[in-house]
C-alpha cells in the first residue's frame, strides 16, 4: 500500500563534502558541500549521501503533506523534473530502508525488540568492527594498551615506578567510549590504576552515554554483557531492588495524576547497540579473567541532560525529581549492599570530551590554534570535575553552553552527584588528557582519564 503522506523518522541531516571533492580542491580554501549526508541514529537505516535537491525533496516527508504537495511545492522550489513515479519508487525504497516513520517500520522495530528480548545475553555488538572478534587478537591489543602508561611514564620518568603515578585508593573514575586505537592511551591509564590496585571493588556502576533517542531519562540493563573473552554479568538483583526502592519514593512525593510514568527497563532494547557501556565491559572482563576477580556490572544508559540547559524550573538537573530520586536510591542500596557485605562499589561514567569539527557539524576545521582552544575550554571543565563538585561541573557546562559538544555530559554528573551523597566527593587525579584530529576533515575528539574520590580514608 502506497504511503500518501510519508514521515521521516527522527533522523540528523547534515552538510556534507565528498571526500574526492575536498581532496580536488585546494587545502586552504573553505570547503563548500554541495551534498547532504543522511544518518539514521539509532544504526537501523544506512548512511545515504544526497545531492542537494534531493535532501530539499526528502525535508519536506513531515506526514503532513501529501505526495502532490510534495511534488508541486518540489518543482517550484528547484524546477527540478520528477514524476510522480519517481516519487513514489523513492518513498518505497526509504520505506524499505526504515528511514519512515510508517507501519512497515513499526512492525520491523517490534520484531527487533521482541528478538532481542529472547537473547539470553546482551551480543558483543562492536565485535569484529571497532574491537577485535578473535580473543587472542583482542587479549593482545588490551594488553598493549594496558601498557601504555608504562611506556609513557617510563619515557617521562625512568626512575619512578608506575604504581605511584596512581592514588593508592579511588572511588570513581571517568573513562572514554572512543575505538581502542584513538582512545588507547585513555583507556590504559584508567584502567591500569584499577589493575594496580586503587580499587578492590567487585561491582562497578557504569553510567554510560546513551547516542540513540531513549524515553526514559535512565535505563537498566536486564541483560548480561558477551564479550569475546566470555559472559560479564550484569547484578541483576541490584536493579530489581532499585528500581523497586524508586518506584516507592517516586510515588510517595505526591499522588498528581499528572505525574509521569516511570521505567527503568522501559528502555532496555537502547543497550542493544550502544558503544558507551560495551567498552567499558571489554576491560573490566580481561581484568577479572587476568587478575582472577569475580566482577559484575549495574549498567546505566543515561538520557540527553540538554533539555535542563535551557529549564526555567530547575537550575540542576539533580533539582529533577526523577534524577534526585533515582541517584538517592543508588546511593542509598550502595551503601546498605556494602554495609552488609553484598558488594564493594565502584562508580564509572563513559564519556569523551570535545567534539568539534567538520564531522561534528562545525563548519570549521580544527587547526593548532584550535586545537588549543578546545583544551582550554576542557581544562575549565576537568578542572571542576576534580573538585568533585557537581554544582561547579554543571555551571562549567552551562558558562558555555557546552560548545565542545561533551558527550557525557549526563554520565559525568551522575557520576560526582552520586560521589557526593556517598560522601566519596574527596577530590581526583587527571591521569591523562589527550586529542585525535582525523586529517581528512580535521575534526577532533579530545579524552581524558580521571580518577576520583581519591583521598579517601
Amino acid at each position: 500500500m502506497a504511503i500518501d503522506r510519508p514521515a521521516m523518522r527522527n533522523l540528523t541531516l547534515c552538510p556534507y563534502v565528498p571526500p574526492e571533492q575536498a581532496a580536488a580542491q585546494d587545502e586552504d580554501a573553505p570547503k563548500e558541500p554541495n551534498h547532504f549526508l543522511l544518518e539514521d541514529p539509532e544504526g537501523f537505516a544506512p548512511p545515504l549521501v544526497l545531492p542537494i535537491p534531493l535532501a530539499i525533496l526528502i525535508s519536506m516527508f513531515d506526514g503532513k503533506r501529501t505526495l502532490q504537495e510534495i511534488l508541486d511545492e518540489f518543482k517550484q522550489q528547484t524546477n527540478e523534473p520528477v514524476s510522480m513515479k519517481d516519487l513514489e519508487e523513492m518513498v518505497a525504497y526509504l520505506d524499505k530502508l526504515h528511514y519512515l516513520d510508517s507501519p512497515s517500520f513499526a512492525q520491523f522495530l517490534k520484531n527487533e525488540m521482541n528478538s532481542y528480548a529472547r537473547k539470553p545475553n546482551r551480543p558483543a555488538a562492536m565485535a569484529g568492527g571497532a574491537y577485535p572478534k578473535d580473543v587472542k587478537e583482542l587479549r593482545k591489543t588490551v594488553a598493549k594498551i594496558l601498557e601504555m602508561p608504562q611506556i609513557i611514564a617510563k619515557a617521562d620518568d625512568p626512575e619512578t615506578p608506575l604504581e605511584s603515578k596512581f592514588p593508592a585508593k579511588i572511588s570513581g573514575a571517568i573513562v572514554n567510549h572512543a575505538d581502542f586505537e584513538r582512545g588507547g592511551a585513555s583507556y590504559g591509564w584508567t584502567y591500569s590504576a584499577l589493575k594496580h590496585g586503587a580499587s578492590d571493588a567487585d561491582v562497578f556502576v557504569i553510567f554510560g552515554t546513551s547516542h540513540n533517542p531513549m524515553r526514559e531519562k535512565f535505563a537498566f540493563s536486564t541483560k548480561s554483557f558477551e564479550t569475546p573473552f566470555g559472559v560479564l554479568p550484569v547484578d541483576l538483583d541490584f536493579e530489581k531492588r532499585a528500581e523497586k526502592r524508586f518506584q516507592e519514593k517516586y510515588l510517595s512525593q505526591n499522588e498528581e495524576k499528572s505525574k509521569e510514568n516511570v521505567n527503568l527497563f522501559g528502555d532496555d532494547f537502547v543497550h542493544r547497540d550502544e558503544h558507551s557501556i560495551e567498552f567499558q565491559a571489554i576491560f573490566l572482563k580481561y581484568l577479572a579473567e587476568t587478575q582472577k576477580r569475580n566482577l559484575r556490572i549495574v549498567p546505566i544508559l543515561v538520557n540527553s541532560f540538554v533539555p535542563f540547559l535551557a529549564a526555567q524550573d530547575v537550575e540542576y538537573p539533580d533539582e529533577n525529581e526523577v534524577v534526585r530520586l533515582f541517584l538517592e536510591t543508588l546511593a542509598e542500596l550502595i551503601q546498605s549492599d556494602e554495609e552488609s557485605g553484598k558488594g564493594r562499589f565502584f562508580l564509572l561514567a563513559s564519556s569523551n570530551f570535545a567534539h568539534v569539527g567538520p564531522i561534528y557539524s562545525s563548519s570549521k576545521p580544527v587547526d593548532a590554534e584550535g586545537q588549543d582552544r578546545i583544551r582550554e575550554t576542557d581544562t575549565e571543565v576537568l578542572e571542576a570535575i576534580l573538585k568533585t563538585d557537581s554544582r561547579a561541573f554543571w555551571q562549567s557546562i552551562l558558562k558555555t553552553v557546552n560548545q565542545n559538544k561533551i558527550c557525557g555530559v549526563a554520565p559525568i554528573y551522575c557520576l560526582l552527584r552520586l560521589l557526593e551523597l556517598l560522601s566519596r566527593a574527596s577530590g581526583g587525579q587527571l591521569l591523562s588528557y589527550e586529542q585525535a584530529v582525523d586529517e581528512e576533515t580535521r575534526s577532533c575528539v579530545s579524552f581524558a582519564s580521571i580518577v576520583l574520590g581519591t583521598n579517601n580514608e
